[in-house]
């Protein structure tokens, strides 16, 4: 999809930005671009859409070379998602959404629709939010739209460059989650610059290294935690992390799956959305197990997301928007089974039933994260 072959930057002071780089991102591939200050990731991005031009080398795209395209069409092709969110304050979110489709003159109807999808798609409800200005919304929500106005006009490739570090903490993580899980649905070339490792372990299918201009390690973060390449990388990287996906990693085992079950907050199948709003601010929780009155089957899941879209709805209940897309699983499971499941959840969690259906408990990330700190700190 991308390839760099023996690209240089020299600056007018002599400089050298970029020292002869070469590599390939896949396509669809989640590549993530990381060092520190001054190391040449955030240039070596900038030129995919010619916001910087090489001094040498070749930069092509889908097989054609870059500098043969005009700058102006490439960028409109290619998603540009940046740290400052960069909302234009005078339009409204639907409008900030639709700017390059605008521009690329898609009918209305056409960019309408592809706003409502987008914003439906990261749990900001159109008709709620997409009249509203940018200093409306928090700087999570903004940097929400951010990313999804990178994806408005559709392009195969997105640069996102350290969109999340302005975060706090707990929005960027959730951020971090939303991309993850946005990624397996758009199956978008992603190239993404980040100076933070924890947050390049997490998203990347793989990684590069670099300092100085040069690239010193690009692999997947597996590979890249198991072989550093040099000293530079395990400092980088940092001891803690290496020590934890090395040698400790093999001496954690796993208990019987009904050591790992806590109870989940639930709520009955005929229950209103207020009601439920109202449950989940009391438990202070983000998603509710829902089961059957009767004979308290388990039934779905809702999240507050959920909740948020449908709740204008008054007629609506539970049964009504709850979602099937987690397997529940049962006691009798092996672990390993029991962690791929929860692994592949896009809740972080999975439901226990016994082999009636009735609903036993959950499994969760935190309950397994538990478990493996305390037997690594034994």
């Amino acid at each position: 999809m991308i390839e760099f072959k023996n690209v240089e930057k020299v600056y007018d002071d002599g400089f050298r930005a970029l020292k002869n780089v070469s590599f390939q991102v896949q396509e669809g591939e989640l590549f993530v671009l990381i060092g520190p200050s001054g190391c040449g990731k955030t240039t070596t991005m900038k030129m995919i859409n010619r916001l910087i031009e090489p001094t040498s080398g070749t930069i092509k795209i889908e097989g054609r070379p870059i500098s043969e395209e005009n700058p102006v069409e490439l960028r409109r092709n290619i998603g540009y998602v940046i740290q400052q969110i960069g909302l234009l304050p005078h339009m409204t979110i639907r409008e900030n959404v639709s700017l390059v489709p605008r521009l690329k003159k898609w009918n209305k109807e056409k960019y309408e629709q592809r706003v409502n999808e987008l914003m439906e798609m990261v749990g900001l409800a159109p008709d709620i939010y997409g009249d509203r200005y940018p200093n409306e919304l928090s700087g999570g929500q903004q940097q929400r739209i951010g990313v999804i106005r990178g994806l408005a006009a559709e392009p195969k490739i997105i640069l996102m460059d350290e969109p999340f570090s302005a975060l706090d903490p707990i929005s960027r993580e959730q951020l971090q989650d939303e991309l993850v899980r946005l990624q397996k649905e758009i199956h978008k070339t992603i190239v993404f610059v980040t100076h933070d490792m924890d947050e390049a372990l997490k998203i990347a299918d793989r990684i590069c290294l670099m300092k100085d201009g040069e690239i010193v390690q690009l692999d997947t973060p597996e590979n890249i935690l198991r072989h550093p390449a040099n000293d530079f990388v395990r400092d980088f990287i940092g001891e803690d992390r290496i020590d934890q996906y090395t040698d400790q990693q093999d001496s954690v085992s796993l208990p019987s799956i009904k050591k790992l079950i806590t109870r989940p907050v639930t709520a009955f199948a005929t229950r209103g959305l207020a009601e439920a709003l109202t449950l989940m601010r009391q438990k202070r929780v983000d998603t509710l197990l829902i089961t059957d009155r009767e004979s308290e089957k388990y039934l779905g899941v809702v999240t507050i997301w959920d909740l948020q879209k449908a709740y204008r709805d008054e007629q609506l209940t539970l049964n009504d928007i709850k979602k099937n897309d987690v397997p529940p699983i049962t006691a009798d499971v092996t672990p390993e089974a029991a962690v791929q499941s929860v692994t592949q959840s896009p809740y972080g969690l999975v439901p226990v039933v016994d082999h009636d259906g009735k609903l036993l408990g959950i499994i969760n990330r935190s309950g397994l994260v538990k478990h493996v700190i305390g037997q690594l700190i034994q």
